[in-house]
């Protein structure tokens, strides 16, 4: 499931990063996963998820930005980025359709063949 508008709001803060290079070490992995050969949306797609983890750590553990940490998340790409989705790819099961088998009505013979109706037998 994807979220368009939250998405959208993310490369906007990508693109204002790269914009007023700040901090520089965005627009430096952006050339460097583009030099690796991968297109531009990839690069940002890459650079907006360590984004979005370091939005998590400051809102959730009440951390301050730490640009820093940040880098140095970014220097990690594309090899972490690739870890995570190829290792949650894997993990999804693969889901199989349940198939109903027919119901024993309560007015049919009991399939244990003592002839009595299903509800008197084994319902």
């Amino acid at each position: 499931m994807v979220n368009y508008r939250l998405r959208a709001t993310l490369m906007e803060v990508l693109d204002n990063q790269l914009r007023d290079n700040d901090p520089k070490c965005t627009k430096k992995t952006l050339k460097r996963l583009m030099d690796l050969g991968y297109t531009e949306d990839e690069s940002k797609e890459m650079i907006a998820s360590v984004l979005v983890e370091e939005i998590f750590d400051v809102t959730k553990n009440k951390e301050k930005y730490n640009e820093k940490r940040y880098c140095k998340k970014l220097a990690k790409l594309p090899e972490r980025y690739e870890m995570e989705y190829t290792d949650a790819e894997s993990e999804a099961k693969v889901q199989t359709p349940v198939v109903n088998e027919q119901k024993i009505g309560r007015n049919d013979p009991c399939p244990c063949g003592s002839g009595k109706k299903y509800k008197k037998c084994c319902g």
